[in-house]
This record gives C-alpha cells, structure tokens and sequence, in this order.
C-alpha cells in the first residue's frame, strides 16, 4: 500500500505495533499489475504497519476499476483487499447505486454484502432488502429480508423474502413467497390493482416482459380473480395463461378447464378460452343456492365488451343446463346439447339461447327439480368457494411496511 499524499504524518507506538496517523488529503494506491488497482482517498487515516491495516475518517472515497465506494468511516486491509463500511455505504457502479446501513467489499472478487435498509438503483428498477449479496461481473444481486422491486418504467412492484436478479440478462427470481403488484392509476374506474401470488416467481423484462408465476397461484385484479399452478403473464401481447386445474371468476362466472387464456387490451379482459373439459358455472339465484346454470364443452370462449360479458361460445360436445323462471318463481330447468351453443348478453344479462347442429333438449318441471337439484348437475360440476380477493393485496403490503 503506497502513501502518495497527506498534509500531516504522525508516528505512535500501540501495543507494540508502529501506528501511522495521516491528516488531511490523505490518498493511497495498492498497484496491480492486473488492472484492479485500489485508491483510497480521505480526511484522516490510522495506519498499522504490522497489519497492513487503515482505518479511515471523513470523506471516505475507495475506487477500483469502474466501482466507487463511499463513506463517513472505514477500514482497508490491504493484505485480503478488503474494505468494511460500518457507518453507512454507497457503492457506483456503470450506472447502478448501492446504499446501505454498512457493508463489506472483495476487490479481488468484485463483490460486495451490505445490510441494513438496502437500496439498488439501476435505470429500470428499485430493490430494497435487508440484507444483499452484489456481484459485480455478473452484475448479479441476492437479497433477503422483506425485498421489494419496483419497476419504473410500468409501475410494478415484486415482493419476496428473498431474490436474486440478474441485471444485464434482464432476469429476476423470486424463490419464496413472491407478490406482484401493479396499480392502474389510469383506469377509467380508478385504477384496478393486479395483485398475483404464488410460491415462486420469475420475472423477464429482455427481449420480452413475461412475468412466470408457480405453485398455489392467486390472482385478482377488478372483477377477475383465479387459482391455478402456473400462470405466465405476457404483458407485451396482453395475454394470461393459466395451466394446472386452472380456475377464473368473473363477475359471477365461474370457469374451469385444462387450461384458460385471458386476452386482453390495455389491461382490460377482451376474451376468455377455457379450453379442454371447459365448464362455465354461475348461481342462478342467490335465494336458492343449490340451483347453477351450466355449460361445458371442449372448448369454451367468454367475449368482453365494456367490462360486460356479451357472449359465451360452447363449442364441441357443446352442453347447456339453464333454471327457468316465470314472474320471478322457479319453473324447472332445462338441458340443451348440440354441436354448438352461443348464448347471449345485453348489459350483462342473458338474453338469448342458440342450440346449432344435433340438437337434443329435456325439460324437467319444478316439481322433480325441487330438492333435487343436485342430481341434474352436468358431469364435472363443481362450484369453488374459496375465491382470492383483493386482501392479497393489503396482506403482503402490511408484511413489508
């Protein structure tokens, strides 16, 4: 470790070992024939000899290579290259800012751990953590401890316990616990929060901006919410696939299926396929619980207008299963199946059956339907109680505030 400057030199003897006390304008250099030379400026510097040991004082400024380390207070060993920030820390680096309550940092390894209310700062994201491993050839971070992402260009915040995000690939991981957020404060309505949690979670924002959910999936936003195993969320072409007994509410619709894709337009839902053993379910009245009008095929399509359904498409093994009222009182129920059903909307009601090609139909009057209303339910009936609600959203917020 060579001295270049100081204004002042003091010499003292402690336990033995020469201390040399540096004064103003203090710089050092640890050479490299490798190209990671270490400077070190500050105020004030103790140096032990036997140690090859500096503490630093005021205006603490360490650089190598392209990485800029500053504090109020630190310590250089310059046999391990070595630097501990115990006071504060802020680490620069082409374009990306750490800060923490303290840190330590490997020269050879290019590496930095810091803790206590982290922040990372690049120009597409924010991470905060309690605790954060940085690498900086990989430019690669771990976090743990209450992590929280936010992007800036699109408002979405990733929750965890903990993280690991690759910077130049674009990638991050959330292995544990993930929540993602993202408020639509330009919502016609207001704003409808997307809320998703699931047990793992991956992020993609290179090339695409692909959000991969996994494990005991939930999600809400507006009036739509779902359960499944696997989602993937392509905000580039506006569309959620959700596979792995997959199951969506909208409204008071119930959708079950091998898998459903939700297209939708500036984060409004246009279109529904429920596709493979598609059932749509939705209670009839909300006085008689037991009464659900149905419908199930191979393939199901809802269509969307103005956030109202306006069209249900059943199609192949098509099969309709539809209460009847007269003046408000039950009278029956009817069971339709054809080559194709479409059903018809106007402000959100129905209005309109149409049975196309093979068409078979029963009737049951009320009086063999009453009390009886499960045996008239179509093959794959099921109707999920436990539906997510927005409290997804408020429960993990809570967790990080």
């Amino acid at each position: 470790m060579e001295l270049r400057r100081a204004d002042e030199l003091k010499v003292h003897m402690v336990n033995g070992e020469e201390v040399r006390e540096l004064i103003g304008n203090v710089h050092f250099i640890q050479l490299s024939d490798r190209g990671d030379s270490v400077y070190v400026w500050t105020d004030r510097a103790m140096r032990y000899m036997t140690r090859d040991l500096i503490e630093l004082f005021g205006s603490v400024r360490i650089v190598r290579g392209e990485a800029t380390l500053r504090s109020s207070v630190g310590v250089y060993s310059a046999r391990e290259k070595r630097a501990e920030m115990p006071q504060g820390v802020r680490i620069d680096r082409k374009g990306v800012t750490l800060t923490a309550q303290k840190g330590t940092y490997w020269v050879d390894d290019e590496r930095a751990y810091v803790q206590g209310d982290v922040v990372l700062v690049d120009s597409t994201s924010r991470t905060t953590a309690d605790v954060m491993t940085y690498f900086e050839r990989e430019e690669r971070a771990v976090a743990v401890g209450r992590v929280r992402v936010l992007s800036l260009d699109d408002n979405v915040t990733i929750l965890g316990d903990s993280l690991i995000h690759y910077r130049t690939k674009g990638r991050t991981y959330v292995p544990a616990h993930p929540t993602l957020i993202q408020i639509d404060s330009a919502s016609a309505r207001g704003g409808d929060t997307l809320v998703v949690v699931s047990d793992r979670m991956e992020a993609h924002r290179d090339t695409a901006d692909l959000f991969i959910a996994e494990g005991n999936v939930r999600i809400v936003r507006g009036d739509l919410a779902s359960r499944c195993e696997r989602s993937s969320l392509d905000r580039t072409n506006d569309l959620l696939t959700l596979q792995g007994d997959p199951v969506v509410w909208e409204g008071e619709n119930q959708m079950t299926g091998d898998s459903i894709v939700a297209f939708l337009r500036g984060g409004e839902l246009q279109r529904l396929d429920v596709i493979g053993r598609a059932m749509a379910v939705s209670r009839s009245d909300s006085a008689l619980q037991n009464r659900f009008n149905q419908m199930t095929g191979r393939e199901i399509v809802l269509s969307f207008s103005g956030r109202k359904l306006r069209e249900i498409e059943v199609l192949r093994n098509a099969t309709s299963l539809y209460y009847l009222y007269e003046d408000s009182a039950p009278n029956g129920v009817n069971r339709s199946s054809g080559d194709r059903i479409r059903m018809d909307f106007v402000d959100g009601r129905l209005d309109r059956i149409t049975v196309l090609g093979g068409v078979e139909g029963t009737y049951a009057p009320e009086s063999m339907v009453l009390g009886r209303e499960n045996e008239f339910n179509l093959d794959g009936f099921r109707w999920i109680e436990n539906r997510p609600t927005r409290a997804l959203y408020t429960t993990a917020l809570r967790s990080y505030d």
